[in-house]
């Protein structure tokens, strides 16, 4: 996933001038059952609270998804993390549309997967 990252940029003969300039960087980010057990211990809730607390604050929710998501991608490929809550929070700010829908995607197929295994519900038509 494309996310962005902010950099100073020096031009000049001194090297004088400074300038910040967003940058996209790719970003690995996994979603799956172990993100949202990570992302719950983290803010003190339990699984079952999470659409509470989309509802009253899905900012801070989707920032904390994209951060954890970003440090289960690092831990399935063994490296430390180099990024920390800070850049989450610039990541999702500066969010592009791709990325955006490309975050989307990767939600509802988590959502998915909850559903598959949580399993269909039995109603008196089935019994």
């Amino acid at each position: 996933m494309l996310l962005a990252f902010k950099e100073i940029e020096t031009k000049g003969f001194l090297k004088k001038t400074k300038r910040e300039v967003i940058i996209e960087r790719e970003i690995e980010i996994t979603l799956i059952i172990a993100t949202l057990e990570a992302l719950t211990k983290d803010m003190g809730i339990e699984l079952y609270q999470i659409s509470e607390r989309i509802k009253k604050e899905s900012h801070i929710f989707m920032i904390e998804l994209l951060y954890h998501g970003y440090i289960i991608a690092c831990k399935d490929r063994y490296e430390k993390p180099k990024y920390n809550k800070t850049n989450a929070i610039f990541w999702y700010e500066k969010m592009n549309k791709e990325s955006q829908s490309e975050l989307l995607e990767k939600i509802n197929l988590l959502s998915g997967d909850i559903e598959r295994m949580s399993g269909k519900k039995k109603s008196k038509d089935n019994i």
